[in-house]
């Protein structure tokens, strides 16, 4: 990534990192960089598109990035984050989540689906019903099935793909395939199995389109723990999200290692009393993800690889740090368990490719 290319990002110029105020989240452009142009190789080997989701990074400067390697499109989740893609990047969308829609966000999502190439999600008559009432009847727009695929979240068993399908098509959608979400790929040990539940079901639930008159031209599968299990086959494309950043679930899981997580939460001691260790980095910096198979809330980086074992809106604790003599006023870097966490609840993000100075992402949407 060139320097010059950050010029289009800054909010405020480019910053010395001890002149940003804690806590900010710090990310490392090389490997983001790094991130996307081999998310974006996978697929191309094999022979599968690329549906990044936006909630990880929520900024369109990143979402232009993976759109530039070559991803087909982008997936978001509320109506705020469409708004704001097809708004500004204008590519193709998929609303991965089920909208319940209200009288205030009604006009942007009709201003959304007559403007761009957006395909929403679709999993029961009543998401049908509440879409066209908030669409109207004369927007033209896609859908797509969720397929059930051992999350046990949302999602139709795949045999009833071809009678909601047609239901669908009753309402004026265009159904265009399939997707699901692997959600019980996030327990370790579960990814591989997860990842095979997925390609059987969305295998099936694309079959019964196709006995039911549609074709599945879109198939979509995964997320970040899938994807070292990705294939050619059955799935025409992927929608990982947190791979751009990576984070210690993903660390964890065995998605990512170590050397690729590319976004840390930069805090400032503000008191030492013995082996513990109180930062200003807080559940409204860090987030409050807390897996039971993970220990902690987060992770120091560095030298030490002490835990986060308490957290507070503003403060979190390490009772037993490990490293270093630290001082307060010394900042320190953190890997939060889940970026995704981190990207909602900060506003403060800055890109850095030197760990010296840095430019600041433009202000995150709205949720």
């Amino acid at each position: 990534m060139e320097a010059s290319g950050l010029a289009s990002i800054a909010a405020v110029g480019n910053r010395r990192l001890a002149d940003i105020a804690t806590p900010f989240a710090l990310i490392d452009a090389r490997l983001l960089a790094r991130n996307i142009a081999e998310m974006q190789q996978t697929m191309g080997e094999i022979g599968a598109s690329l549906r990044p989701h936006f909630k990880t990074h929520r900024t369109t400067w990143i979402a232009q990035r993976q759109r530039d390697a070559g991803a087909i499109g982008l997936t978001v989740a509320t109506v705020a984050q469409l708004a704001k893609v097809t708004r500004d990047l204008g590519c193709p969308v998929l609303v991965s989540s089920l909208l319940q829609v209200c009288a205030a966000t009604a006009t942007d999502l009709r201003a959304a689906a007559a403007g761009g190439e957006v395909t929403f999600a679709i999993e029961s008559d009543w998401s049908i019903e509440s879409l066209r009432a908030a669409l109207g009847p004369d927007v033209d727009a896609e859908a797509m099935i969720e397929v059930e695929a051992g999350c046990l979240r949302s999602g139709v068993p795949p045999a009833e793909c071809g009678e909601l399908a047609r239901a669908a098509a009753r309402s004026g959608f265009r159904v265009t395939g399939v997707f699901s979400y692997p959600g019980q790929s996030y327990i370790p040990g579960r990814a591989a199995d997860a990842a095979e539940q997925e390609q059987a079901a969305l295998e099936q639930g694309a079959a019964e389109l196709r006995r039911a008159g549609f074709d599945p031209v879109h198939i979509s599968a995964g997320s970040t723990p899938t994807m070292p299990f990705a294939r050619s086959g059955v799935a025409t494309e992927y929608r990982p999200g947190t791979y751009v950043f990576g984070d210690r679930q993903q660390h964890g899981l065995g998605a990512m290692a170590r050397s690729a997580l590319a976004l840390t939460v930069v805090a400032t001691v503000v008191a030492i009393h013995g082996d513990r260790v109180v930062l200003d980095a807080g559940g409204k910096a860090l987030g409050r993800d807390a897996p039971r198979w993970l220990e902690g809330f987060g992770q120091l980086a560095g030298g030490s690889e002490s835990l986060v074992t308490r957290l507070y809106d503003h403060h979190s604790v390490i009772e037993s740090y490990d490293g270093e003599p630290l001082h307060v006023g010394e900042r320190v870097a953190v890997l939060p368990n889940n970026v995704n966490s981190v990207m909602a609840l900060l506003r403060s993000a800055w890109l850095s490719e030197d760990g010296e100075t840095a430019e600041e992402l433009l202000p995150q949407p709205d949720r």
